[in-house]
């Protein structure tokens, strides 16, 4: 205040100087007249500085110290906290730290997310979530549970994570707050003193199956030691490797597709079976079964699931496949028909070996799956009644039957064939199916009157 006054006094004498010598005033009258002028002046002029001095000291002088000094305050709190974590002011990001990047895919984006709307990068189903807690922090309500909000990725995922946000400064002018998330996915991998971290690790190494957990991003962040049992690996050296890492060259395709659509979000659970490789590069079939650890659609997620050593199932099926398939030689170089069918009228088939196209013409394929065409169609018509009566009259008795009857093949040719069959009967005595063998009767084995008998 003293300098203004100062500063008007000064004026005042510089006026008085100009003044007088510009009028050349040599008269005390004048003279006295001019400084008296100039005093009412000095002193009016020091009046209106002070009564505006405390508005311009108001609006100027405060914010420019308080302000700078805040932000830089809050942006060097905000980067030494080591979870993800942004300053806002009201809606609008401030800051930044580096692990709110990266886990959002947007590292090196910093200087296009601050400056935007918080909003931007919460999932539309969670903005009113988001509005509620802003309302409850700016009235300095607490929750006692945590919020879940889902964060947008940089790849247009979701990120299902536990948020929180608090003021910067207790100040109610102040609309600084710090934005803190948790991704509810987040485990932290095993050390390798892992067995002291869990209370029912013992349970997971009792267990055949593998039991396993993996990140978004494939890597394995959880395994029991049935992975050592099975594949001879150390779990220590796999924990943070990614699982395709391990599987056989030709199933890589379909196990990356697999892991990728449940980590994605795109589906909930996934089935499938794979070759994995041992320490010794032999492959060893497995069960995968997995699914995601949330149970929303579209969110970024890890996966949990379990592998079933299944590779003595697959010896067993490739031994019981090349039985078959000698099984199957063998019947079809038999000189007749080996088949088995239901005991109803039709005679439907359910399995006839490629003896059926040397007796009937037709193909096993046409016996098995056309639905106009059956055995009691090929059945002469004279005999199908006697035919039906022979084999329940026989499977009575002694549960086998053999007859003699005629048939039409496929060229309408007629041939007498010879048949022996048994009937197939469940635990409580239900006659399941008929199973037997059809051959041809050579035409110089039987006499054109012998047609007409059907021997019981």
């Amino acid at each position: 205040m003293s300098i203004f006054i100062f500063s008007t006094l000064v004026i005042s004498i510089i006026f008085l100087l100009v003044l007088g010598s510009w009028y050349n005033i040599q008269g005390p009258f004048l003279l006295q007249i001019v400084m008296l002028i100039s005093t009412a002046v000095a002193i009016f002029s020091a009046a209106i500085l002070i009564a505006l001095q405390p508005l311009f000291s108001s609006k100027s002088k405060h914010p420019r110290r308080s302000l700078p000094h805040q932000a830089s305050w809050g942006k060097d709190f905000s980067e030494a906290i080591s979870s993800p974590a942004a300053m806002l002011e009201g809606y609008v990001v401030k800051f930044v730290n580096t692990p709110f990047l990266q886990i959002l895919g947007m590292t090196g984006m910093a200087d296009q997310i601050i400056g935007m709307p918080l909003s931007n990068l919460i999932h539309p189903a969670d903005h009113q979530n988001f509005a509620e807690l802003s309302a409850e922090t700016s009235l300095d309500k607490s929750k006692d549970n945590p919020t879940t909000i889902r964060l947008i990725c940089a790849d247009g995922t979701s990120l299902p994570s536990n948020v929180s946000l608090s003021k910067m400064r207790e100040d109610f002018k102040d609309k600084s707050m710090l934005f803190q998330f948790t991704p509810m996915s987040a485990i932290n991998p095993l050390s390798d003193d892992f067995e002291s971290q869990f209370n029912y690790h013992s349970i997971m190494d009792r267990l055949e199956e593998i039991v396993f957990q993996l990140s978004a991003n494939g890597e394995i962040i959880f395994i029991n030691t049935s992975w050592e049992s099975i594949l001879d690996y150390k779990v220590k050296h796999c924990i943070g490797k990614l699982l395709i890492d391990f599987c056989h060259p030709e199933d890589k395709p379909t196990l990356k597709a697999s892991l990728d659509s449940l980590t994605q979000g795109k589906r909930t659970h996934s089935t499938l079976e794979t070759r994995l490789l041992t320490a010794r590069g032999r492959p060893n079939w497995v069960m995968l079964r997995a699914k995601t650890t949330s149970t929303s659609t579209g969110e970024r997620t890890g996966v949990i699931g379990t592998m079933t050593d299944i590779q003595r199932n697959k010896e067993a099926d490739a031994t019981q496949l090349a039985n078959k398939r000698a099984l199957n030689s063998l019947l079809n170089n038999i000189p007749g028909m080996v088949y088995r069918c239901k005991n109803d009228r039709s005679w439907k088939f359910e399995f006839v070996s490629e003896g059926c196209i040397d007796v009937t013409g037709y193909d096993p394929l046409q016996l098995i799956n056309d639905k106009n065409l059956s055995w009691n169609l090929i059945i002469h018509p004279d005999d199908r009644a006697d035919v039906w009566e022979s084999v329940n009259h026989q499977i009575s008795v002694d549960k086998e039957f053999k007859l003699i009857f005629r048939i039409i093949t496929s060229k309408g040719d007629t041939k007498l064939v010879q048949e022996y069959g048994r009937g197939i009967f469940s635990s409580t005595g239900e006659l399941l199916a008929l199973e037997g063998f059809i051959t041809e009767i050579p035409k110089h084995q039987y006499r054109v009157n012998s047609l007409k008998s059907i021997p019981y």
